[in-house]
């Protein structure tokens, strides 16, 4: 399934077209090429702590820890017995019975459109996070309730190109125009399916660090006098501000954005 170099995300995008195509093409050795129906089901075992690479709204893996064979040896080192009765248990009528089980339990009741989201998923999810994953998180609260468009740009990684990030931007969220201190803003809202996962990917550190940049951002928009108070800041080398303005020098918006002031033409204060 792998070659040497491929990406994590390479091998994703493959498995997504195994577990989820209805047909697939079958190249049997010194056989002609023939197409099946897709009858797989698939469980992947791996003692690695990064295996796979699952986006924030992975809808066909679920994901369960087991402790290794080194953690059970070592807890059992001296149970010989255990050990014993264990290999020797392996029997024809163990798999009888074990068929018999999966045959005949009850799964009416069961959804397979809700999978559960076990704390090894949300582990393998958030190392998996892109860096536009990573600024939602960071500035959540807004995205919720929308968040101008110009500070998100701001936000983008610098090994990033403007196109690929916007892509994935719009991917995530819907574009409007609320009224951001009495004029017409362009801004990003998170997509209510994307609500859904990241409420549930939210760690007590990603809720501090976007409650905090939420208060900021609050208190900035609120803040009449900001005109003033960017003078300040800029002197003092605190928070600082964004304003776009137009070739007239005319006020558009006002956005804030920690620790850079930049004009519409790329002019740069400090």
């Amino acid at each position: 399934m792998r070659n040497y170099n491929d990406s994590k995300k390479g091998i994703v995008t493959v498995m997504i077209s195994i577990i989820s195509d209805e047909s697939i093409r079958i190249n049997e050795k010194n056989q002609p090429r023939r197409t099946a129906k897709n009858v797989m089901n698939i469980i992947y075992v791996s003692n690695t702590d990064f295996p796979v690479q699952l986006d924030t709204d992975d809808r066909r893996h679920q994901v369960c820890a087991c402790k290794t064979v080194h953690q059970v040896t070592e807890e059992h080192k001296e149970d010989v017995e255990q050990f014993t009765q264990l290999s020797q248990s392996y029997t024809q009528e163990f798999y009888e019975n074990l068929m018999t089980f999966l045959l005949e339990g009850d799964i009416s009741q069961f959804n397979p459109t809700l999978i559960p989201m076990t704390e090894a998923k949300k582990q393998l999810i958030n190392v998996s996070r892109s860096p536009v994953d990573d600024v939602i998180m960071e500035h959540y609260e807004q995205f919720k309730q929308g968040i101008p468009i110009a500070l998100v740009n701001q936000c983008k990684p610098q090994n990033q190109k403007q196109t690929t990030y916007k892509n994935a931007m719009q991917h995530k969220c819907a574009e409007q125009q609320p009224r951001i201190n009495e004029k017409r803003t362009r801004a990003y809202v998170l997509n209510k399916d994307q609500q859904t996962y990241q409420d549930q990917m939210m760690n007590e550190e990603d809720i501090e660090t976007s409650n905090a940049n939420y208060q900021k951002y609050k208190k900035t928009i609120e803040d009449n006098g900001f005109v003033d108070q960017v003078a300040q800041d800029i002197n003092k080398n605190e928070i600082e501000f964004i304003f776009e303005v137009n070739v007239y020098g005319k006020l558009m918006e006002q956005i804030f954005v920690p620790h850079q002031f930049v004009c519409q033409w790329g002019g740069r204060m400090k």
